[in-house]
């Protein structure tokens, strides 16, 4: 565990257990490397954090956000922890913040089309739920197996889909998001046209958790395709592919 000089350990942990009472704390060095900044990293930090903190719910992120600026700490929001970049490691003394815990699918609406889920929602769990409904999950990035779908957010994901059908961005409909004040504020909303104000949700996405923390993710959901062909067509020349390729994105096959 690192040290914060200007308070002591117990004093930071015993406030951070009380105003996070669901979440679990890890202090432990083996915890810590594992969440370090790693080799890529270009500045000095070594990535010592003070604590992991697998929270629960939205009242552990808030108490969590609380504890951070009484104390005058970084928070590093933190989701399956499968990029392969340095985005979600941890830096010198800060609280790592994981939601990996909040994976319940709140709502599948087949009526509207849109999933409401936790941020700590697999990707592929959520798509399959969704498929179990005659819908899908379009963004499929390489990680969706174990990505989470707060982190693709946070990344603004994509994969061979997008293509067609977008990346993370064109699929998210609203958020819910915890700002550095402790508030949560509701962002968006659950139609696909949203025609009013700042699109202040297209902003937190691809933030990489500097604006605030994403809680709550409502995502649209495509009906399944009637069926599916795969088709292999050899091109003498790259130009021919790319004069067939632009008319077939055209018409959405």
């Amino acid at each position: 565990m690192a040290i914060f000089s200007a308070y002591s350990n117990n004093e930071i942990l015993d406030f951070l257990k009380k105003n996070a009472p669901h979440a679990e704390i890890h202090l432990d060095d083996e915890v810590a490397a594992k969440h370090a900044a790693n080799g890529n990293a270009q500045t000095e930090i070594d990535g010592h954090i003070l604590a992991y903190i697998a929270v629960a719910d939205v009242k552990d992120i808030r108490g969590v956000v609380k504890t951070a600026t009484k104390f005058h700490l970084p928070i590093v929001p933190q989701g399956a922890d499968t990029s392969t970049v340095i985005g979600a490691d941890g830096i010198n003394d800060a609280l790592i913040l994981s939601t990996a815990r909040m994976d319940h699918i709140k709502e599948i609406s087949k009526e509207d089309s849109v999933a409401v889920v936790e941020p700590g929602v697999i990707n592929q769990t959520l798509d399959t739920a969704a498929r179990e409904q005659g819908m899908f999950y379009a963004p499929d990035p390489a990680s969706k197996p174990m990505s989470s779908i707060g982190g693709n957010v946070s990344t603004n994901a994509g994969g061979m889909s997008g293509v067609k059908y977008g990346a993370t961005k064109d699929s998210v409909l609203g958020l819910k998001v915890m700002l550095e004040s402790g508030e949560e504020i509701s962002l968006g909303g659950r139609t696909f046209k949203q025609a009013f104000g700042y699109d202040l949700t297209q902003l937190f996405v691809g933030s990489e958790g500097t604006l605030g923390i994403v809680t709550e993710i409502t995502v649209k959901l495509f009906p399944q395709p009637l069926g599916k062909k795969i088709t292999g067509i050899a091109f003498s020349r790259i130009w021919r592919l790319w004069h067939a390729v632009l008319p077939t994105c055209a018409i959405l096959v």
